[in-house]
């Protein structure tokens, strides 16, 4: 099956979308598929990666418009360079918005939610009234079929949308059993497992602010605070995170992390810590999980679609709560070691890839299936 995936940003820059992307083309590779996948970039160009092409496509640094210019671009060069893609994958509302032009030329569409764009705080009023308007749009009319890495997500398109199935598909991890070590741990001057671990985008809806100020206030000191991520598009709110851990030379800022200074991080933290106001289902968080490590997570349905009961939960934008936790946490060792225990044990049982890859295929093929029974009657 050719399958043209399209959205995220430069699998070189590897973050959520672009995590699963990535894997999941290559365990489709892996069982004789022919994936594509299109993502938006600094520059033109191809490659190939895991032996399926990635098609980078040169973006313009805007929140709003940038998405649906990539989606756009990527359904017009599909069609004109392979006119033989079985299904077109998009990923979020954004790329998807003009993915009618792909349905209206008989092609099974898929549409994949990782979270709901209007909901998101780094939005303003103006661009927020604007995907208000263009989120409904997308999921009736520009791809046929729907799945979600959330069950919340899936809740909501059911409802709101009563023609309209969403199918949940989570997302996964690889299960890594040996120890990694790069010179990222002695470069931060840290120290294995004493360090509370963020690893994300630093935006507004998944709260890095809130962490630092609770981290500040609960006055840790034999514990460093590890943020991890960066944000380009948006200086201002980057800057304004360094400005709150100023006066705190605990609280560490990597920059972005990819590969084995990733898993580093991941697998030596104390704790991961993922307060968000809203996720899809977040990977950093299964991937922590994978190497066992326990989780101070926001009270969401996404973040317990994860984790289940285990975690020590705070309200989103809580810092007193937060802050509390973080000195609970190192006050219940080793209760906090057996969480991490049956964090690993959770994903081994419903969050691999070739559990999650079984399902999309599942998916796919009945997708497959309708589109080619419609195109006969």
């Amino acid at each position: 099956m050719k399958i043209a995936f399209i959205g995220g940003r430069d699998i070189k820059r590897i973050g959520g979308i672009e995590t699963y992307m990535y894997h999941l083309c290559t365990e489709l590779k892996r069982r004789g598929h022919e994936p594509i996948m299109y993502c938006e970039s600094d520059h033109d160009g191809e490659e190939w990666v895991n032996g399926f092409q990635v098609i980078h496509q040169k973006s313009p640094r805007s929140k709003l418009i940038t998405k649906p210019l990539l989606g756009l671009r990527a359904i017009r060069r599909v069609l004109r360079e392979h006119p033989d893609i079985d299904v077109y994958h998009f990923n979020a509302f954004g790329s998807g918005l003009f993915g009618w032009w792909a349905r209206m030329k008989g092609k099974t569409t898929i549409l994949q939610l990782h979270g709901i764009e209007s909901r998101r705080t780094k939005w303003g009023m103006l661009a927020r009234s604007i995907i208000r308007i263009v989120e409904p749009l997308v999921v009736k009319c520009s791809a046929r079929h729907c799945t979600s890495v959330s069950l919340e997500q899936v809740n909501i398109i059911n409802c709101f949308f009563p023609g309209k199935r969403c199918v949940y598909i989570p997302t996964a991890v690889n299960l890594i059993e040996e120890e990694i070590h790069t010179p990222i741990l002695e470069k931060y001057h840290l120290e294995t497992k004493r360090y509370f671990l963020y690893l994300g985008r630093l935006v507004q809806d998944k709260n890095p602010d809130y962490l630092i100020k609770a981290y500040n206030e609960s006055g840790i000191k034999d514990y460093k605070l590890v943020i991890a991520g960066d944000n380009e598009a948006d200086p201002n709110y980057f800057n304004h995170l360094h400005e709150l851990a100023a006066d705190n030379e605990n609280v560490i800022f990597t920059g972005a992390v990819y590969g084995d200074d990733k898993e580093c991080l991941l697998q030596n933290c104390y704790s991961l810590c993922l307060p968000s106001t809203i996720e899809g289902l977040s990977i950093s968080l299964l991937e922590a999980m994978s190497y066992g490590r326990p989780v101070i997570a926001s009270d969401i349905q996404a973040n317990r679609e994860g984790l289940g009961d285990n975690a020590l939960w705070v309200e989103p934008e809580d810092v007193d709560t937060l802050s509390a936790q973080l000195l609970y946490s190192l006050s219940h060792k080793d209760e906090m070691e057996k969480m991490g225990e049956k964090n690993l044990t959770r994903v081994k049982e419903h969050f691999t890839w070739p559990i999650v890859v079984d399902k999309y295929l599942a998916f796919v093929n009945n997708c497959v299936r309708k589109s080619s029974r419609k195109a006969h009657q």
